[in-house]
């Protein structure tokens, strides 16, 4: 997720992340710590007490709350002042934290992050991680990034110092009649990422290989914003007079949602105004069913639904399928399901009306990822395309429930038929929420 003052796209997920107010949070009439996706970021530090960065860091991390943006005579992003390779203790002189064990979490995942991803940090100042950030976001009044720490904790210990509340976009999707859905998984099906949400029976603690694969997920996301409004090779051009916000808006035209949007733009006007409806509470006077949601998106060039929120998201949403791809070999699982009739539903009574395995193999997505993802990592990137391309995406079953399609994947698209045929399944991960609204 991104926050920016561009375009009338952007601008509606910049109200909806910085409508903040002094409501209480339901229990008392204190402010609450999170309102509408704004943290209030009160007991922020600096993860490494030894750190150079620290009070330009905090004020940095916070200034965006009262509409200013970060001087870069205070502090300028990390290659700004590293030209050269990026090293993990270089980002950990950058990291905020509201707990100490969340660093701990977060650099034992990013030690072992491969040199060109630890270089997606350049375009930082600060790496912020608060017991209150839901959901996760890049701010480009500050060039920082804020992450949730749901993708972090091990112990029901540290699950307990976590500000307990939903994403409050969950309710935007509720009077739509589907819901947009997106996992990643391996060729058998099986899930890459594990679960986010603490479960005293199945998810009672997690190790460092298995936080990993979401963090880089939501990593790889989050950078891509990043490295899209301020591009590796913009930073050596930065006016160090003015603030960091005004240098990202003078070099506009060097965004890669602006080379994407001017090569490969997307058509499907009618997902626009659902996403922005989806995603960001906004009105919408027409509706989708799964089935015409999906006939809109199949041959359009979108990884995600999310892609359609903003220009923003359809870049992080390209390079986040591509570098899953390239570090785990994850495939990604797209679909529109039906909305479900009734209260405490399982994640197989969402019944596919289109769906899709692969989805980054897609004809019209293959030039496009390439596009983002060459722009982002400097490299040139033909033979893994090629490799991608030449392994068609395949449907998910029509009429299947969403858990269950995830190992019954065939080539061919099904008839829909009575699921009364089909033996039960269970999937005890509860993520299909997460799966619902991205980072």
């Amino acid at each position: 997720m991104t926050i920016t003052q561009g375009t009338r796209r952007l601008a509606i997920l910049m109200a909806a992340l910085l409508a903040a107010g002094c409501g209480g949070d339901g229990k008392s009439g204190e402010r609450s710590l999170n309102v509408n996706g704004d943290p209030l970021l009160a007991s922020l530090q600096p993860y490494l007490s030894t750190s150079p960065y620290g009070l330009a860091a905090e004020d940095c991390a916070v200034i965006y709350k009262q509409g200013q943006s970060c001087q870069l005579q205070d502090i300028a992003p990390l290659g700004y002042d590293i030209p050269g390779d990026l090293t993990p203790e270089d980002i950990a002189e950058r990291l905020l934290v509201s707990h100490h064990w969340m660093g701990d979490s977060f650099m034992d995942v990013v030690r072992d992050l491969p040199q060109d991803v630890l270089n997606l940090f350049k375009p930082l100042n600060v790496i912020v991680l608060s017991l209150d950030i839901r959901p996760s976001f890049y701010h480009t009044d500050t060039a920082s990034i804020y992450i949730d720490p749901r993708y972090l904790w091990r112990d029901q210990a540290e699950w307990n110092d976590i500000y307990q509340q939903q994403d409050y976009r969950a309710g935007f999707a509720e009077s739509l009649p589907f819901l947009a859905l997106q996992r990643y998984v391996y060729s058998n099906g099986e899930y890459v990422t594990y679960s986010n949400t603490f479960d005293v029976t199945v998810n009672s603690w997690r190790s460092k290989s298995e936080i990993a694969p979401g963090l880089f997920n939501l990593l790889v996301h989050e950078l891509a914003h990043a490295n899209d409004f301020l591009p590796p090779d913009q930073l050596s051009m930065l006016n160090m007079s003015t603030s960091i916000g005004n240098n990202i808006q003078l070099i506009q035209g060097n965004w890669v949602q602006t080379a994407l949007r001017q090569a490969h733009a997307l058509s499907a006007d009618s997902l626009q105004l659902m996403a922005e409806r989806y995603f960001g509470g906004a009105s919408a006077s027409t509706t989708l069913s799964p089935e015409q949601a999906g006939a809109a998106f199949e041959p359009d060039g979108a990884a995600d639904f999310y892609g359609y929120y903003t220009d923003a998201e359809d870049v992080a949403m390209l390079f986040e399928a591509y570098m899953m791809w390239r570090e785990y070999g994850a495939l990604s699982d797209v679909a529109f399901t039906a909305s479900p009739a009734f209260a405490n539903y399982s994640c197989d009574d969402l019944i596919i009306g289109w769906g899709q395995r692969n989805r980054l193999a897609q004809q019209e997505v293959v030039p496009r990822a390439r596009l983002v993802s060459e722009s982002i990592l400097q490299q040139e990137l033909s033979a893994e395309f090629a490799s991608i391309a030449s392994a068609m995406p395949v449907d998910l079953p029509y009429g299947y429930g969403w858990c269950q399609a995830r190992t019954a994947v065939m080539s061919a698209r099904f008839e829909r038929f009575s699921r009364k045929a089909l033996a039960p399944m269970t999937d005890h991960s509860q993520r299909y929420l997460d799966e619902m609204l991205r980072h």
